[in-house]
């Protein structure tokens, strides 16, 4: 075993033309049938023990080095790369839809490598001896392969090796090592349904007849790597079975039986029954075959297996009749449960046996001899457990009803679950079931003295309502009932100015705000009796005087919140100034500035003093005199000012008049 260990290994290529795709290689090493006889198998080189005893576990990478792909393994604990699957795994490859368990394999089978590229490698070996004076020894390996073909140069491409190696004699196994480099052109494959850049190989058997190699050292390994960037992957799925013999158990006539069916190992092209060991004559040409009469317990039947062309070799196997007793199945006595307990079923395991349940869904693992069945079971269900004896294939059958209680929790409210904060909490929750004892809680906290079949809540007090029952000596609980507050919209909306113009139109903002974001709906009332649901408006006043504005906004939980504004509407527009300021910084008239009513814009605004000179001037509204001059202020006294603007019909107006600074 000590092969791999640091070494690097140079693989031969064959240049084939390219497409993309991706390399998967799956793979189960077998021994000719899941009916063991098994007495010259090495320990676990079937992965019966569940783990990876015996076997050398490698990790490393891969690289085009001079135009020749070279693998890198150094020895490592099994982990990342290196995975034990159970038979019961029932997964599908997701490009070739191939079971990843084998359908011939073991108890137990390992994945080597994963889906993630990165230039890695992965190995796996078994190295053992062939007893001396052994006559009959056969090894069946199946695998599928799904390659990913990035349409690198070959030296670059994922691949796949699995040898079978003569090591006393360094020499490999011919018909039955592979090598597999990804490529559009290798034989055997199909298109994958999920990509057509994915090429796979459903499973297909290898069968390796050993008996010419009695007394020497055999090693079998598998490797799989990357390409050599960083993207495109290959890894293996590899089975064992525990017979290495040519013979193996064809059929068990089995306690009560009448009758025997021979199988062979399935997946080869074509299969060749014969009557005894002469090979006289063929009685059979499929994978099944029945003698008839039924054979004695203990005899033979040769079988030559003969795999589809370029993929292993022809083998003959050899089928012997066994007989053996039906094994006890237990699922346990009918049970009436609570629909919310999960129930155990069944008996404790016998690791001679494999277990089979239905109705599967029902249960926890329907694959261990003692499942759990899945809480809230609604009717009576009889679940059926098969037992199969694991050496001879015979099978018994057992029942057991579990029939559920369930508790009735239909409930329901009177009142609203959401308020608005100005109403008064009211509800009334009441259950149906009037058998059952009832604990009403709030928010998972007992409500003292709240074990009617009705509760009416506390005014004010919000939170999740419900209740436990009670029935049968069972438990379940009622919905839940969130009642809760929402909170009111805060309603504001903008106007310009609050002294407008007659038939001027006059923009409305609505600056409606609500905590929780909801949606909400508007509702604008004039005074003249016009309305709007729009949430801006603008609107066109034909009457002088004062008018009121009114927004309603009203949340989706139906609270509402309203605001008032008045406005004054003038029938003639114009500029208007107060008569008198006191820029005392009091923060009362400090600024005197006009009001424009009406108009379009301002062109200017300035102050003169008594003497006629200019103290201020600005173009911009909105911004007014201080009653400063180059920064110094100017004495109590009379100024004049003068106000030019643009009136809504573009007419530009001047307006004079005269103003008191008050110190």
């Amino acid at each position: 075993m000590g092969f791999f260990h640091q070494v690097s290994m140079n693989f031969n290529f064959l240049y084939f033309s390219f497409v993309r795709g991706l390399y998967v290689f799956i793979l189960s090493f077998a021994i000719t049938d899941t009916h063991s006889q098994g007495g010259l198998c090495p320990p676990n080189l079937d992965f019966e023990n569940g783990d990876f005893t015996n076997w050398l576990c490698l990790v490393g990478s891969v690289a085009n080095i001079g135009g020749v792909n070279v693998v890198s393994l150094n020895n490592a604990p099994p982990g990342a790369v290196h995975t034990i699957i159970a038979s019961n795994n029932q997964e599908l490859d997701e490009f070739g839809s191939f079971p990843k368990s084998c359908p011939n394999g073991s108890g137990y089978s390992m994945m080597l490598g994963n889906k993630f590229g990165g230039h890695e490698a992965e190995g796996i070996s078994y190295t053992y001896s062939i007893p001396i004076g052994t006559t009959r020894f056969s090894i069946i390996y199946n695998y599928a392969v799904v390659l990913q073909n990035p349409d690198h140069l070959p030296p670059e491409q994922p691949r796949f090796r699995a040898r079978v190696i003569d090591v006393t004699d360094n020499t490999e196994i011919d018909c039955v090592s592979f090598d597999f480099t990804a490529s559009s052109s290798l034989p055997g494959f199909n298109v994958s349904s999920v990509s057509p850049s994915v090429l796979y190989k459903d499973w297909t058997p290898i069968s390796v007849d050993l008996s010419r190699y009695a007394g020497k050292t055999i090693r079998i390994e598998f490797i799989t790597s990357d390409c050599t960037f960083n993207r495109h992957f290959g890894y293996a799925y590899i089975d064992v079975n525990s017979n290495c013999s040519g013979n193996f158990i064809g059929s068990t006539i089995c306690e009560g039986d009448a009758f025997a069916s021979l199988t062979a190992p399935f997946g080869f092209q074509s299969y060749q029954w014969y009557s005894n060991n002469n090979f006289a004559s063929i009685i059979g040409n499929s994978q099944m075959f029945s003698p008839d009469p039924t054979p004695v317990v203990g005899s033979s039947y040769p079988v030559i297996v003969t795999p589809y062309p370029g993929f292993g070799c022809v083998d003959t196997l050899y089928a012997t009749i066994s007989t053996g007793p039906k094994p006890p199945s237990k699922a346990g006595a009918d049970k009436i449960i609570c629909s919310k307990q999960a129930f155990q079923i069944g008996t404790a395991a016998n690791p001679d046996y494999l277990y089979s349940w239905t109705p599967a869904n029902l249960l926890s693992n329907p694959g261990v001899a003692n499942p759990k069945v899945l809480p809230n079971l609604l009717v009576p269900v009889q679940f059926i457990v098969k037992t199969t004896d694991a050496v001879t294939g015979c099978f018994s059958f057992d029942s057991i009803t579990i029939s559920p209680i369930r508790v009735d929790t239909s409930s329901n409210i009177v009142g609203k679950q959401v308020y608005c904060p100005v109403e008064t909490l009211n509800n009334t929750f009441t259950v149906k079931n009037t058998s059952s004892a009832v604990q009403w809680y709030l928010n998972n906290s007992i409500i003292t003295g709240a074990t009617n079949h009705s509760y009416e809540t506390e005014s004010g007090v919000p939170g999740v309502y419900w209740a436990l029952i009670l029935q049968n000596g069972c438990f379940d609980s009622t919905r839940l009932y969130k009642i809760s507050f929402s909170p009111l919209p805060k309603v504001n909306f903008i106007v310009s100015r609050d002294v407008q113009c007659l038939n001027s139109s006059i923009p409305f903002t609505n600056s409606t705000t609500i905590a929780t974001n909801d949606p909400m709906t508007y509702l604008w009332k004039f005074n003249d009796g016009t309305s709007s649901i729009t949430p801006d408006v603008s609107k066109i006043f034909t009457t002088a005087g004062n008018n009121t504005i009114k927004l309603i906004a009203t949340s989706s939980n139906n609270c509402i919140d309203s605001i008032e504004k008045n406005i004054t509407i003038l029938e003639n527009c114009s500029t208007f100034l107060p008569s008198a300021f006191t820029p005392n910084a009091d923060g009362l008239n400090d600024v005197i500035k006009p009001f424009l009513v009406g108009m379009k814009s301002l062109k200017r605004f300035a102050i003169y003093n008594r003497y006629g000179n200019i103290v201020f001037s600005t173009t911009k509204e909105g911004e007014g005199w201080d009653g400063t001059y180059k920064g110094s202020k100017l004495d109590s006294g009379v100024f004049v000012w003068i106000v030019e603007f643009i009136a809504n019909d573009n007419r530009a107006i001047v307006q004079k008049g005269t103003l008191t600074l008050i110190r």
